[in-house]
């Protein structure tokens, strides 16, 4: 897991990025928007580079979209093969996560804001009962930690938000993180692993493994990767 902020963002790292990459980039309007996925671009090619032994403007991510085919995916190396990537986004964190052994999802959200009106497309009725057995004040840190524990799933087999939120049931924000049922898909409740991640004060993060149950997660700060 590598960790980095859009204050980590050098004039340079913009020239890691490919053509398809480098429209999409304009392509965001605000310039804090731009760093965050300038960050997220020049980290996974930095971090795979190394892994693969290439340079980082060699490293071939394929962002084909598994619906349409268009270049709007999330990025992996082509064939299907690890190492595994994964990225998330929000407020002033960016995460990394890397796996040669199967693929993996995070997800990265600041705990704050309003959740409330998005609460019926998040949770079941089992996990709004959980929600409701919580204090008033923990509430919202309880939505956002639903929220990463979801979004982490869906990103690591691939499916987004495609998936209804409410098709997956998950453990209580106050338990360790599980995925306890999947509507439609039982197969798969066993074979994830959710871990609680660190991105300090004011966010909330998970990142969700398949078929990995002992693997050991490594955070790491990016700052000295990217200044590189």
């Amino acid at each position: 897991m590598w960790w980095a902020a859009p204050g980590d963002v050098r004039s340079r790292h913009a020239g890691l990025l490919d053509a398809v990459e480098r429209r999409r980039r304009e392509r965001y309007l605000r310039p804090e928007d731009r760093d965050r996925f300038t960050i997220g671009v020049a980290l996974t090619r930095l971090v795979l580079g190394k892994a693969l032994g290439l340079s980082p403007e060699r490293v071939p991510l394929d962002r084909s979209c598994s619906d349409c085919g268009r270049p709007h995916g999330a990025p992996r190396l082509p064939g299907g093969t690890g190492p595994y990537v994964s990225i998330s986004h929000s407020g002033d964190r960016i995460a990394l996560a890397v796996s040669a052994d199967g693929p993996l999802g995070v997800d990265v959200e600041v705990a704050a804001g309003h959740l409330d009106e998005v609460a019926g497309r998040l949770l079941g009725p089992a996990e709004t009962a959980d929600l409701g057995r919580l204090e008033t004040g923990e509430r919202q840190s309880g939505l956002v930690a639903y929220w990463t524990r979801k979004e982490a799933i869906l990103k690591a087999t691939g499916d987004g938000l495609r998936v209804p939120l409410t098709d997956l049931y998950v453990s209580a924000p106050g338990e360790s993180p599980r995925l306890l049922a999947w509507r439609g898909r039982p197969e798969l409740v066993d074979r994830f692993d959710l871990r609680t991640l660190n991105p300090g004060p004011g966010y909330a993060a998970c990142l969700a493994l398949i078929d990995q149950p002992y693997a050991a997660v490594h955070e790491k700060a990016a700052t000295e990767l990217l200044a590189e």
